[in-house]
């Protein structure tokens, strides 16, 4: 019988001791149990045999001070506990292989790291279960606040004379598009407002119980942690001074963090994307961990946080896009760059989304702005036909 290690493992220290788990096949159990195998050098040295297919009884001989029968009873044992596999039980390895070889392990772990975890469902679960859970998150320490403050900062009283959005949902849902050209006209004051109002702003607070007063957006966010922070590079707004600030929800202000921000600069966080320096303004938008970790302590809940980074760029652009503005988006940036320019440590809270807007050059009427529009018929393909 040939073995073989798998290629989904992944090795960690955990308390105290090297652990290795397959994400394909080990799952989490609980917030508290890591889904890992403990083992120790000899097992380790043991796996390196079986990089590719191999029959225990032909390599037992190759590791140095270890004897025949020693090294076939670990082969066993890591046979037993899923670290080396048989051809018949490789299909998915096989699978992972063919379909995610351009992406690196950190994307598989990723995925397939936090899938099928146990969920705390209201329907199923009882309920003295629940409110021990709740309990013990409770009083596991201070709940977060749910807003960011910046004291000392300077504060810029935004108008709360919103804009109308009258326009017809069919035509602003249709007329989203990616803008990359903008006029040099600014972004007037009042439609700057209201977009960063009916994307980022609370439209109602809700009772969390023990876990305090929560808001609720226009978008929607697991359990309203709303870990999301708007942190605004102002280049061509009107009565604004250009400049970084950070968007205050709960009074609807600026905090002034930086002077002088260039569209150079923005521009080259960007990795040079010329939409992102000739916007009006550009928002970046960021993750306070501790807000959604204090009460989901499994890892599944970092989809989430991408998740909720999504809804509310699909708002900025509709509200955007009703505002009269030409909104876009991009994930293509310098991480670590930008958490510096931010003046986060990029490990408590992180970047996670770029989104922006400015005046529009070209076309507001859902055809390409930019694209030429699909006008001549593509061939079939041999196999279409």
């Amino acid at each position: 019988m040939e073995l073989r290690r798998p290629r989904s493992l992944v090795a960690y220290w955990h308390d105290g001791g090297l652990a290795i788990q397959d994400y394909l096949t080990q799952k989490p159990e609980g917030a508290d149990r890591i889904p890992a195998t403990r083992v120790n050098g000899a097992a380790v040295e043991v796996l390196t045999l079986f990089d590719d297919w191999a029959d225990p009884e032909d390599v037992a001989h190759l590791l140095e001070g270890y004897g025949r029968e020693d090294v076939l009873g670990a082969v066993k044992e890591l046979h037993a506990s899923g670290l080396l596999q048989t051809r018949e039980q490789a299909e998915r390895d096989e699978t992972l292989e063919r379909h995610w070889k351009n992406w690196g392990p950190e994307a598989r772990l990723f995925l397939f790291g936090t899938k099928d975890v146990t969920y705390l469902a209201e329907e199923a679960s009882d309920i003295s279960h629940r409110e021990a859970e709740k309990n013990r998150i409770l009083e596991s320490g201070p709940r977060p606040e749910i807003f960011s403050r910046h004291p000392g900062a300077p504060v810029l009283r935004l108008p709360q004379a919103y804009l109308p959005l009258r326009r017809e949902y069919e035509d602003t849902i249709t007329s989203r598009r990616t803008h990359r050209e903008f006029l040099t006209d600014p972004v007037p004051l009042r439609t700057f407002s209201t977009v960063l109002h009916f994307t980022f702003g609370p439209m109602f607070f809700a009772d969390g119980e023990g876990f305090g007063t929560l808001m609720m957006r226009t978008s929607p966010c697991a359990g309203s942690r709303h870990e999301n922070e708007c942190y605004v590079a102002v280049l061509n707004v009107e009565g604004i001074q250009p400049g970084l600030y950070h968007y205050s929800p709960s009074d609807h202000s600026l905090a002034a963090l930086r002077e002088e921000v260039t569209r150079e600069t923005v521009q080259r966080l960007a990795f040079g994307q010329h939409m992102v320096g000739a916007a009006g303004f550009v928002c970046f938008l960021t993750a306070k961990i501790e807000r959604a970790a204090y009460k989901y302590r499994q890892g599944r809940i970092l989809r989430a946080l991408f998740l909720n980074a999504g809804h509310l760029g699909q708002t900025f652009l509709l509200t955007a896009t009703a505002a009269g503005l030409g909104p876009f988006q991009t994930d293509a940036f310098r991480d670590s760059e930008i958490e510096e320019f931010l003046g986060i440590d990029g490990i408590s809270e992180t970047v996670l989304y770029i989104l922006g807007a400015g005046v529009p050059a070209g076309r507001t009427d859902g055809l390409p702005p930019q694209i030429p529009i699909a006008s001549v018929p593509t061939p079939a393909r041999e196999a279409d036909s």
